[in-house]
């Protein structure tokens, strides 16, 4: 057994048109298009133009404040990013099959990776409104604290900000702190949602912004990022933990790894070598080659250069003899760009593929972006979803951030690790679960 194996046991998500994981599972595997239109409780007051297009959760504003015995004063000053994470950390303990009630006391860690800051923008600026449940309602830390708090929980409790890997880093922390004895149990996540259209209008003084919202990754048609909302979490153990207390397991982390791009030619600019190191330092750490990897959730925002710089780092690792190119595509020409909430994401689509044993197809791979080159790097274009063998698979997952901060992981099938306990039924915890909207 590798002692530096993390199992995946419980997951939760909510991301635009899927509610839950199921839903998202289904989303992926019918290739399906999650962009629509401003829900219309954003349209009045920050600002937004009415025709702007991107990945939205209808109803970011419900939540049941008495299940977590929050006032509703309280509840109404908190970032709507910090409820839905505290919802989604609870699904994702009882979906490992054990109470979240039954970890009150215990080290559990909570590792948060969140880029917005979108809803201090908007509350913290009328000194006159500011009431003194916004201080911690604001604050992105308390994405991360308040689950620790609400579930008693005494590990670990950090919120990162690395931009768009801020989630997937928040895994690789997560990873670290189980491997080092400092968490016998990790919940990592991340979440993202778009309030003002501040960010979007960045990218699109940048000549980065889509204009029919939609990430089109590694396709000739590809124009830009498309800003979505998200949230999604997992829950973590040691391997040998999990195997022993017969939990069922997604898919197993078999190594990860984060790397700066240092000076670069810009601040916010890709690095080709770097992002290769990224990935062959992860994959080192899984004890394999690269070219044991059979699929690949890419970071693939659908801008012409990142999606360039990104193919040919991989084509250095990937461009070896072996039986048939690494699948590549990226979940972000379905949901958008969520941002901080993007490794996360890829994370779950590659546990989920892993554990039903189908890789999905990549959304606009129909029409293959010529200038990557795939072919010669080693690389396909998964243009349709692909069955898995029966045999050992491995997979990696990347994210990069616009400050130049990358992460991968690498991921393996839970193999005969994967029978084990049902999620746990509603209501046998000491209280219900929290329920999707």
């Amino acid at each position: 057994m590798n002692p530096g194996a993390v199992a995946i046991v419980g997951l939760d998500c909510v991301f635009p048109g899927a509610p839950d994981a199921d839903a998202y599972w289904d989303l992926l595997i019918r290739g399906a298009d999650a962009i629509g239109e401003l829900p219309e409780q954003r349209r009045t007051g920050p600002g937004f133009d009415e025709a702007v297009h991107g990945g939205f959760i209808e109803d970011i504003g419900t939540f049941d404040n008495d299940f977590f015995a929050i006032s509703p004063r309280e509840a109404a000053a908190m970032d709507p990013q910090q409820r839905l994470l505290l919802q989604c950390a609870w699904r994702a303990l009882e979906n490992s099959g054990r109470s979240p009630s039954a970890l009150a006391g215990s080290d559990t860690g909570v590792f948060v990776g969140v880029m917005g800051t979108e809803w201090a923008q908007l509350h913290m600026s009328d000194y006159a409104r500011v009431t003194p449940q916004l201080g911690a309602g604001s604050s992105s830390g308390m994405t991360a604290n308040r689950i620790s708090y609400h579930l008693d929980l005494k590990g670990p409790s950090l919120a990162v900000d690395t931009a768009c890997s801020s989630s997937l880093v928040a895994v690789h922390l997560a990873v670290n702190s189980l491997l080092s004895g400092e968490c016998s149990t990790a919940v990592a996540g991340g979440v993202n949602l778009v309030l003002t259209p501040a960010l979007g209008l960045v990218y699109a003084r940048m000549g980065l912004a889509a204009p029919d919202g939609r990430c089109k990754p590694f396709s000739a048609d590809a124009d830009g990022i498309g800003r979505s909302d998200g949230v999604g979490a997992v829950v973590l153990r040691r391997l040998a933990d999990a195997q022993a207390d017969g939990q069922r397991i997604y898919a197993v982390i078999r190594g990860t790894a984060v790397n700066q791009d240092g000076r670069s030619n810009g601040v916010t600019a890709p690095n080709r070598w770097s992002q290769r190191e990224v990935v062959a330092a992860a994959c080192r750490r899984a004890a394999i080659t690269a070219g044991q990897v059979r699929f690949m959730e890419a970071h693939g925002t659908g801008t012409a250069l990142g999606d360039i710089i990104e193919c040919a780092a991989l084509g250095e690792l990937h461009a070896v003899q072996r039986e048939e190119p690494c699948g590549i595509g990226s979940v972000k020409g379905n949901l958008g760009h969520t941002e901080g909430a993007a490794g996360i994401a890829g994370l779950i689509k590659v546990a989920l593929a892993l554990h039903h044993r189908i890789v999905p197809a990549s959304r606009f791979a129909t029409r293959e972006n010529p200038q990557l080159r795939l072919a010669e790097r080693g690389l396909r274009l998964l243009k349709a979803p692909v069955r898995l063998p029966a045999d050992e698979v491995f997979a990696g997952v990347s994210s990069f951030g616009m400050g130049g901060t990358n992460a991968h992981a690498v991921l393996v099938d839970g193999g005969a690790a994967d029978d084990g306990v049902d999620p746990l039924p509603v209501g046998l915890g000491v209280r219900q679960s929290p329920q999707h909207h």
